[in-house]
């Protein structure tokens, strides 16, 4: 008799943990009864390279890449045939019926004694690489790891076609690359990718190749192998996994541009959601290095709105502290301190509380600002943080004029002795006389500072920059010019470039060098739109341009100026202007901020034209609960209707989401009029049938029966009828409307789906034998996923209430052999 073994499942590959001792591969196995059985000879194979270096742990604030998904296993790529009774058998196929009978029922530990007996015996059988492969399989799946490694190795030193050459490679490799030996493992990876047939388990020898090219510190080359796999949906399980690495090595690498497409389109097309909420707050943390401020912030927003944000929290979180210190706005960094404090993780807690440290400083609350340091110092000792802490406690103990800075200048240099920040120190002291206006004196050192070449370029900045100003202060414009435009050069993102490009422009004023000043005052505008310095440079130029006759550039100043002063009588206007360009050039979130603010500060005058144009820009933004907010606005006081798309889409996205009160709000304020659809009735009644509004329903869908004169939507409505009849209790009407549908439709889908309504209703009318039977019969006029299994279940349920336990358990039993998975998913759920 034929016993076969199931061949191509896909099994989900065990990750092994690594051991600490495993048995010698020699040593031969031994039976119950201690007879020991030889096994197959062991390859003599060089002995592996070292493992490589752990990975250098990663800056604060970053974290680690997840570990990838577990890939699919290769299958045994033999069918296991036992010879019929009556045909003589050999010797060799004999013994192989044997070992492959505990083989095929999965008695593992009894099938490795008789491959082994198989492969010792008969040295020049022809089935012996089928022994081999199935020989290393027992031993795997019985924990004998060794053995298994023996019987690969084996297997692929003998021979080198085949079929079992790709899925022993493959089993070799994930032993290798799970004791990190990982040059060991590469090559089988991709003997494996080429002689595998399964294209998930191709996918996945591919990917793993990737990972041990990465551990091997061979980046470019796993980064091309990520690649190729990123673009591959189709039996790819690593499609996601491989955008991810191929995003951070191309940001390893520079690449920040390139590695923020890959992870957003990761973001957009993952249905992971702890893998989606990683890649969001990657990106803004990305977009924040690329210095767009506004992107960074809201794409760390959405990724604390996200439901697998998880672990991904603490660190968007940080990354929007950093974006308000970074711009200045010092108190909002305290308040976002006094609620994370005590919830942010340790490995970034040192950082926030340096942020809220600077902060305090940079107010001037001097106490809290040393507390702060002094605890990051203590908590944290051996971070980046606390070597930051000790120098910044110098720079608050300089803007508070402390009598005993220089004893902790002095202190300072026992503790950091080297020459960068010897330099930082002296730069101090050059800034003590800077704030007594000793300017004659100052601008040396600042002189000397500017020209190390050790010194940071952040602190060479400052000295430059206070050299320029002492310049200016002792009327030296030459010389003021000259240092302010290096300053300008060379410091291009340094947050005093807008005081600089001002004060320049001020001195080529004191030399009647009015185009040069122009020129300034326009880049100060164009590049700083948050710079106190900007008013003054907005009223120069708007002055300057009205006296050419340029009232176009005028009036761009003077709507920038109403930018800075808010309380602006034009600022309703200004808002409005530019939501409604914004709307015309699709910026759609820029557009509806600008235009509520515009309605809002002037309803009578722009409520109509601003509130149409809000609402759709949230339609077109897709996001659904500003669109809702919207039409409840816009219909208390529009002039005219909320588009029809867009109450459809809301009660469908609703709907969908099984949010039905609201879902029946927008189809109720749509069936009545004009462009109604009849689809619409359709939604309105199920989202009526989910509240149990059964009268409510009954009505709306037979409105919708009346216009769904073809057969399918007719009979569609028909069953909606019978569900509402049913909630009623009138339940002869809802027989009467199922046994319509079901001549409508003799067949099909909406015909399993009427005779399961047929039989709640018997069920609703306590004759559950009935029920029963009407449940089981869509079992033989359909096999439908989505319907046959549910029909099945509700039988089992009807059949138990009857009291026939008999026919409950035979359904019972056809619902576990036709929809396994059907089964095992109801049985987990509680």
């Amino acid at each position: 008799m034929k016993r076969r073994a199931l061949v191509g499942v896909a099994l989900v590959l065990a990750h092994w943990p690594l051991t600490a001792q495993l048995p010698d591969v020699r040593k031969p196995f031994t039976l119950e009864d201690e007879v020991p059985v030889r096994r197959a000879i062991p390859v003599d194979k060089p002995k592996s390279t070292p493992a490589p270096p752990a990975p250098t742990p990663r800056p604060p604030g970053v974290v680690a890449a997840p570990k990838p998904m577990k890939p699919p296993e290769p299958a045994d790529p033999g069918e296991i045939r036992i010879s019929p009774s009556n045909t003589p058998k050999t010797g060799d196929r004999l013994q192989l019926d044997v070992a492959d009978s505990y083989y095929a029922r999965g008695m593992f530990d009894m099938a490795a004694p008789e491959y082994e007996r198989y492969l010792g015996q008969y040295p020049n059988a022809a089935d012996r690489v089928v022994a081999f492969f199935r020989l290393g399989e027992s031993y795997r799946k019985t924990g004998s790891l060794n053995g298994a490694r023996n019987a690969y190795e084996t297997l692929l030193s003998l021979y080198q076609t085949g079929d079992f050459i790709g899925p022993a490679a493959f089993r070799l490799a994930d032993m290798y690359y799970q004791e990190r030996k990982f040059r060991d493992a590469l090559p089988l990876y991709r003997r494996a990718s080429v002689r595998l047939k399964d294209l998930a388990v191709v996918n996945c020898a591919k990917f793993f190749t990737g990972r041990s090219l990465e551990a091997l510190g061979q980046k470019l080359e796993a980064r091309l192998v990520y690649e190729d796999l990123a673009v591959i949906a189709e039996n790819n399980p690593f499609q996601d996994a491989s955008r991810l690495s191929y995003a951070m090595l191309l940001r390893e690498s520079g690449r920040i541009g390139d590695a923020l497409k890959q992870i957003d389109l990761l973001a957009g097309a993952t249905e992971n959601a702890e893998l989606k909420a990683e890649a969001t707050v990657r990106s803004g943390l990305w977009l924040g290095e690329l210095k767009q401020p506004a992107k960074s912030e809201a794409r760390l927003k959405e990724a604390l709105d996200l439901p697998g944000v998880g672990r991904w929290k603490d660190l968007a979180r940080l990354g929007l502290v950093r974006m308000l210190y970074d711009s200045g706005k010092y108190e909002e960094v305290l308040a976002s301190y006094g609620e994370l404090d005590t919830q942010i993780a340790p490995e970034v807690r040192p950082e926030l509380l340096l942020f809220a440290a600077n902060a305090s400083r940079q107010l001037k609350k001097l106490p809290d600002a040393l507390a702060l340091y002094d605890r990051v110092i203590k908590d944290f000792p051996n971070s980046t943080q606390a070597v930051d802490a000790r120098y910044e406690r110098l720079v608050g103990f300089y803007h508070s004029d402390d009598p005993e800075l220089v004893a902790e200048i002095d202190k300072y240099l026992v503790v950091n002795p080297e020459l960068p920040k010897r330099e930082q120190v002296q730069l101090m002291k050059a800034e003590v006389l800077f704030r007594k206006e000793d300017y004659l004196a100052a601008a040396p050192l600042y002189e000397a500072l500017d020209r190390s070449r050790s010194l940071a370029s952040t602190f060479k900045a400052e000295a430059l920059f206070k050299l320029a100003f002492c310049y200016m202060q002792l009327r030296d414009s030459d010389r003021a010019i000259k240092a302010y435009g290096r300053f300008i050069d060379h410091y291009p993102v340094h947050k005093f470039q807008a005081y600089a490009l001002g004060q320049r422009a001020i001195a080529y004023q004191q030399q009647k060098n009015f185009t040069a000043a122009l020129k300034d005052y326009n880049e100060l505008i164009a590049r700083y739109p948050k710079a106190k310095e900007r008013e003054l440079a907005l009223e120069q130029k708007a002055l300057i341009l009205g006296q050419q006759g340029d009232n176009a550039g005028m009036s761009e100043a003077f709507a920038r100026l109403l930018k800075e002063y808010p309380e602006s009588p034009a600022t309703a206007k200004a808002h409005y202007w530019i939501g409604y360009v914004a709307f015309d050039t699709k910026s759609y979130k820029k557009a509806a901020e600008n235009l509520a603010q515009a309605r809002d500060l002037d309803r009578e005058e722009f409520f109509e034209r601003a509130s149409l144009r809000v609402l759709l820009a949230d339609f077109y933004l897709e996001d659904r609960a500003a669109t809702a907010r919207e039409v409840d606005v816009y219909k208390k006081e529009g002039k005219t209707e909320v588009p029809a798309e867009i109450l459809r889409w809301l009660g469908e996205g609703y709907f969908k989401d099984g949010n039905f009160e609201p879902a029946e709000k927008f189809f109720e304020m749509l069936v009545p009029r004009n462009d109604v659809v009849p689809d619409d009735f359709l939604f309105l009644a199920r989202a009526r049938l989910k509240q149990e509004k059964f009268a409510e329903a009954a009505e709306a869908v037979q409105t919708y029966i009346k216009s769904a004169k073809e057969p399918v939507p007719h009979a569609t409505g028909l069953i909606e009828l019978a569900r509402a009849e049913m909630g009623l209790k009138k339940f002869d009407g809802a027989q009467s409307a199922v046994d319509q549908a079901l001549t409508l439709q003799p067949e099909g889908t909406l015909n399993g789906e009427a005779r399961i309504v047929a039989g709640d209703i018997q069920m609703e009318r306590g004759h559950f034998e009935e029920a029963a039977k009407l449940y089981v019969s869509v079992s033989l006029v359909i096999d439908e996923e989505s319907l046959t299994p549910r029909a099945l279940d509700k039988a089992v349920a009807a059949y138990k209430k009857a009291g026939k336990e008999a026919e409950a358990k035979k359904t019972l039993n056809t619902l576990q052999s036709r929809y396994p998975e059907f089964y095992q998913r109801n049985a987990k759920s509680p």
